[in-house]
Formats: structure tokens, sequence, C-alpha cells
């Protein structure tokens, strides 16, 4: 018998598999370094994208890297009235750096809780989109005050 791992492990792009490590570390760190929400252990993403400098957002709107999230940005799943689910039909372009990175979280949202495949460009291009803006977004943290335990909690292996 097959074991899973085995399985999905030539299904999914090494993309994939960096934007899993990467991604859950970078929010590991967020509440590590203080970007929590208010009573809650989650990680407050937009607290974080709000910190960055201004010039953040337009450095990505700017980049060919990251294009994807702004002329293809992912839909989101929403409930229909006889209790499924289905893409929206409305993907919301990114206008700020928090938006920004929530379009990123929908898209790994997406790609990681079972709802594409993972076998397809867009996808691929989605995630290396994502990996982008991440690795850009940790190189501002540590060059601006106000991230050193963001970047302590990042650093880990490092």
């Amino acid at each position: 018998m097959m074991k899973l791992e085995e399985y999905y492990r030539p299904r999914l792009s090494e993309a994939g598999y960096d934007l899993l490590a990467v991604f859950s570390r970078f929010e590991y760190a967020l509440k590590k370094g203080g970007f929590r929400r208010e009573n809650y252990p989650d990680a407050a993403w937009p607290t974080f994208a709000n910190r960055l400098p201004d010039p953040f957002f337009q450095k990505m709107r700017e980049a060919s890297e990251a294009q994807i999230f702004f002329e293809a940005p992912p839909d989101h799943l929403v409930t229909t009235a006889d209790g499924g689910v289905a893409w929206s039909g409305a993907p919301i372009t990114p206008n700020d750096a928090a938006s920004l990175f929530k379009s990123i979280k929908t898209a790994r949202n997406n790609l990681f809780h079972g709802d594409k495949k993972h076998d397809n460009d867009r996808d691929t291009r989605l995630m290396k989109a994502a990996l982008f803006v991440l690795n850009e977004a940790y190189q501002e943290a540590e060059v601006n005050e106000g991230f050193d335990s963001f970047v302590s909690a990042m650093e880990f292996g490092l």
C-alpha cells in the first residue's frame, strides 16, 4: 500500500513545498514577534503589513514576480445555498500591503486546504509569487526598526 506522502509528493511542485515551509515559519515568526491578533493566537498579517515601509507595496505592485496577484488574483470560496462551497467569481485585487498579504493567504489556503490540485501553471505561478513577496517582506523587516523579534523567530535554522 502506498503512503499518502508518496502519492502526493510528485503532484506538488517544489514551489508548493517551499511555500508550505516559508509560510508556516512566517506565521510562527509573526506570532512570536508580537504580530498577533489581540486576545487570539492568530498571526496579525495586517499589523505586520502596515508596519512595513510605505514604498513596499508599490515595489511589489511594480515587480514582475508578483504580477499575478494584480492581474489575476486568487479567488476565494463562499458557501452556497445548498450548504456546499463554490468560487466567488469575484477575486479581490490588492490595493495595499495588507490586502496583498490577504491575497497570499487566500492562495495558500486554496492550495493547502485541498481546493486546488497543485498541478497547473497558474497555481505554481501563485506559489512562486507568494514566495517572492514573503522574501521581500522579510528583507524589509531585517533592515527596519520594530521587527527584531520577528526576524529572530524567522532565523531559526538559518
